[in-house]
């Protein structure tokens, strides 16, 4: 029997039963279920990838559309963000800002008394998300606007928003394999990324915008190889405000764009990111955002591994919890690492530099945010794995495998006892194993 195509047959099998099974799985708390499909599919996803020789790219992006195709029907089983999303659009739909109130304040309003479908959508969402204003920017509203437009069905709406992240992440894809093959990077390393089973489970399954935002970044960054900086800026805008975090990487192109080229790409797009955010915010309601986006590092605390022991410290030295200090402590810190990683070394010539030098700095800039960020849920390092594409790193890759076990959580609630504490400390000690590796072997500051 020949090994080989044993592997390329089955393979993609047990890929698509195993996202299949993920995404249907209506109770998050069955973790030992979750745990062993996705450790199926991540198996699958690797031995799928390692015949990218053998299987054409035709055939590769058949199996990544068919198993995005398996992520569309279902409603979120793992993460309950979605309601939030609709909750946007549909009240903007009825001429409410979204940053003007919140759940809580509007429940009890004729709107949502009267519509079955408006109180699904209200029970769905969190106590903690129902207190507070949307922390979701402008352009991310536009989608939720979408989505909530065509029906009064939350299968419906739902089917849209997420068909409308599939065809983003085309969209970037197309971009993606432009920037790879500037960068005489193999072509089907795109498929490290569009294949890989956190990608397509918390993107297209869970319906999370970081593939949105990474797709905007693709763009932006392929307009930035072709020293076109004002289209750069305009895409890189539109990524920020899908998310906040490519905010981070603006450090590094001051020293590889050059200073005057670097000024003018800053300027637009610090232009358009408060254009684009005036689209619905303004000086009334500006708080209210601020308030939100500060629960994420002052109350938020989830799969963090150096801030809960840094709080466990805490609770010995002064006897409270001392989050809201610690959080953004932690913040700043990793702030400060980044912009030295971004800044330091020699001058470097703008128009004649290794690009790929650039995304290896990112790539590291990116590892110090989440290693010491409150708040770290699983698809929050796919921009980690998108940066390392252009990389050698495989320690992005390590994580997109092991993060996907902090959904343990969900089954004890608890995040002090040993199950929680095991899972967390594997994941840890794995990633950064792998990255101090890969840092000594290759240079920190990846200039080799």
């Amino acid at each position: 029997m020949n090994i080989k195509r044993v592997v390329i047959a089955f393979s993609p099998l047990v890929f698509f039963l195993s996202i299949f099974l993920i995404n249907f799985e209506e109770d998050r708390t069955n973790f030992a279920f979750i745990a062993l499909f996705y450790t199926l599919a991540f198996i699958a996803y690797l031995g799928i990838y390692a015949q990218r020789k053998t299987i054409s790219f035709k055939q590769l992006f058949i199996i990544a559309i068919i198993a995005q195709l398996l992520s569309i029907w279902n409603e979120p089983n793992l993460s309950i963000d979605y309601f939030r999303f609709l909750w946007d659009g549909e009240i903007t739909l009825q001429g409410i800002n979204p940053f003007d109130f919140t759940p809580q304040e509007l429940a009890n309003r004729e709107f949502v008394t009267s519509s079955a479908y408006m109180q699904e959508i209200y029970a769905g969402i969190s106590d903690l998300s129902r207190e507070n204003y949307s922390c979701y920017p402008p352009i991310n509203q536009f989608y939720f606007i979408l989505a909530s437009a065509f029906s009064d069905s939350l299968v419906l709406n739902t089917f849209i928003l997420k068909l409308l992240i599939v065809l983003t992440e085309i969209l970037g894809a197309v971009f993606l394999i432009k920037i790879l093959e500037f960068l005489k990077i193999e072509r089907a390393r795109i498929w490290l990324l569009y294949l890989n089973p956190l990608w397509i489970i918390e993107c297209t399954g869970n319906t999370h915008f970081e593939g949105v935002m990474i797709s905007f970044l693709f763009i932006a960054f392929y307009y930035l190889l072709q020293k076109r900086e004002i289209l750069g800026s305009i895409f890189f805008a539109i990524a920020v405000q899908i998310k906040l975090v490519p905010l981070l990487i603006l450090p590094f192109f001051l020293r590889f764009l050059g200073w005057k080229k670097a000024i003018v790409f800053y300027a637009l797009t610090i232009f358009l990111v408060i254009a684009f955010g005036f689209i619905q915010l303004d000086s009334e309601n500006i708080n209210n955002f601020v308030t939100s986006l500060r629960l994420y590092f002052e109350v938020f605390e989830f799969n963090s591994f150096i801030l809960y022991y840094y709080i466990q410290f805490g609770f010995w030295d002064v006897g409270w919890n001392m989050t809201k200090t610690y959080g953004p402590r932690l913040s700043m810190i990793a702030l400060t690492i980044i912009v030295a990683l971004a800044l330091w070394g020699v001058r470097v010539n703008p128009d004649n530099f290794d690009w790929k030098k650039l995304f290896k700095r990112i790539t590291i800039a990116f590892f110090v945010y989440l290693i010491l960020s409150s708040t770290l849920h699983p698809w929050y390092v796919l921009p980690l794995l998108a940066f390392s594409l252009f990389t050698n790193y495989a320690f992005p890759l390590a994580w997109s495998f092991v993060i996907f076990f902090s959904y343990v959580f969900y089954q004890f609630t608890d995040n002090t006892v040993w199950e929680v504490r095991l899972v967390s400390t594997i994941e840890y000690v794995l990633v950064v194993g792998v990255f101090l590796w890969e840092m000594v072997k290759g240079g920190v500051r990846g200039d080799n």
